[in-house]
């Protein structure tokens, strides 16, 4: 899609100058679009539809107007996050107040909702006591280049040429390892898959060190990934975006027979009207939804994890889970799950978890310029909706997470006061009231059986 093929109608600037967004017509088809063009990464963004909720929380997607294109912009305009701006509902009066639900089975086993950190009686105990041998895993995102452009990243506003040398990685990794580290999980940032040295690095991690190895992908470059790369994962969750010739390409020469018989291979989708626009005007939820069962059926996936933009205020989020539940009740295949995430602050002035999962990003460290920052985890990018790791959040350079493991490095900000957008309170919150003798489940959960447990 190129911006010489549009009448720009309108332009508005995006929070805290970050780039602008455009209201477009088609030159040759008159079509009315939304082109969002990010400063920092040059990203470039087309959106065609915008979502009405009604007030049974049936959600519809609908091709843009001129009066809606313009309507999106006053919103921004007003100071409404870009994530928000292309939601309208029949009922206006929308609440904060967050469901009191049990997470399910398939969250517990898929996803991070902190039972799992019962599994690490030695961390946990190490952790109470101060003797720093608190890892169990971490993330890790080698690659800030991404070769997709999804509207609703997390991390629109990343250095997109930034990549972590190779050496960092391993002297990070074998630091952690005298701290306890069983896992890693290789992420993004931009699209892992996407790094030069990706095939040396999980078998180094796997072969070598003996740790298990996890990978987040948007699943289009799997023609990268050698045979014995793909035997070396414990699971493989596979992100399902919408874009041009989405269908084929995602999964497209992933051999699935390469990995290893105990590998649990899943997806997961934002459920959003934020999709990059396609040739075809997907305006119905389930009809989509069907066609990622295709890819799932494709990818031979165990679970299919559907969730909103976490980006979202927490009105609105809180307002697509309840279309999402709704849409999920007219869904027949039984491997999608709906993940309740919604925003938190911790009550800690520590990111207890932060000593567990410490997440390297290959972000430039604020005093070097060097690629390669710890944070305490991914999702500080949802506070006050950065879109980027914020330089606040920066925990140390990798060469001293030992130092901030021992405490001899401390952060620069409070949880309590500045992670409003955290969606592993419930985690953090956890963690500090272990400390503080107020919960204890070690025996409660030492003979239960849970899936890949040092996946924490």
């Amino acid at each position: 899609m190129r911006l010489k093929d549009f009448d720009v109608l309108r332009t508005s600037t995006l929070k805290n100058n970050m780039g602008e967004l455009s209201m477009c017509k088609g030159k040759n088809d008159g079509k009315i679009v939304i082109h969002r063009y990010a400063n920092r990464g040059k990203v470039q963004n087309w959106v065609e539809n915008y979502e009405y909720i009604d007030k049974k929380n049936t959600s519809f997607l609908i091709p843009l107007t001129n009066k809606k294109a313009h309507e999106i912009l006053d919103k921004l305009e007003s100071g409404i996050p870009y994530s928000g701006i292309f939601i309208f509902y029949e009922d206006n009066n929308l609440t904060e107040e967050v469901d009191d639900r049990e997470k399910s089975e398939e969250e517990h086993k898929f996803t991070s909702t902190g039972v799992k950190f019962w599994k690490h009686a030695e961390a946990m105990t190490s952790y109470k006591e101060g003797t720093g041998r608190t890892v169990v895993s971490t993330h890790i995102s080698p690659e800030g280049a991404c070769n997709l452009k999804c509207p609703y990243c997390s991390v629109t506003y990343r250095d997109t040429h930034s990549r972590l040398d190779l050496d960092v990685i391993k002297d990070y990794v074998i630091k952690l390892k005298t701290r306890g580290l069983k896992a890693v999980i290789l992420t993004g940032g931009g699209e892992p898959t996407a790094y030069k040295y990706f095939n040396e690095l999980v078998q180094w991690l796997k072969y070598d060190q003996k740790l298990s190895v996890a990978l987040i992908t948007n699943g289009t470059l799997a023609k990268r990934l050698e045979p014995k790369t793909l035997a070396a994962f414990s699971w493989v969750r596979v992100s399902i975006n919408m874009f041009t010739n989405w269908e084929t390409r995602i999964g497209d020469n992933f051999n699935t027979s390469d990995l290893n018989e105990e590998c649990i291979v899943g997806c997961s989708m934002v459920y959003t009207v934020e999709h990059e626009m396609t040739k075809e005007i997907m305006t119905d939820r389930v009809k989509l939804l069907q066609k990622v069962s295709k890819i799932a059926d494709r990818l031979n996936a165990k679970y299919i994890r559907l969730l909103p933009n976490c980006l979202l205020e927490q009105k609105h989020l809180i307002a697509q889970h309840k279309a999402l539940d709704k849409t999920l009740q007219q869904v027949e295949d039984n491997r999608f799950f709906h993940q309740y995430k919604v925003h938190g602050t911790p009550k800690s002035h520590v990111c207890h978890q932060s000593y567990f999962r410490p997440y390297l990003s290959e972000e430039p460290h604020h005093e070097t310029g060097i690629p390669g920052t710890v944070y305490p985890c991914d999702s500080v990018v949802l506070n006050d909706s950065y879109q980027h790791f914020a330089k606040e959040y920066q925990l140390c350079k990798p060469e001293d997470i030992l130092e901030y493991l021992d405490k001899k490095i401390m952060p620069n900000f409070d949880p309590s006061e500045r992670c409003k957008g955290c969606v592993f309170t419930e985690n953090v919150d956890m963690l500090g009231d272990w400390v503080k003798g107020k919960i204890d489940k070690i025996e409660e959960y030492k003979n239960v059986e849970l899936e890949h447990n040092e996946f924490i």
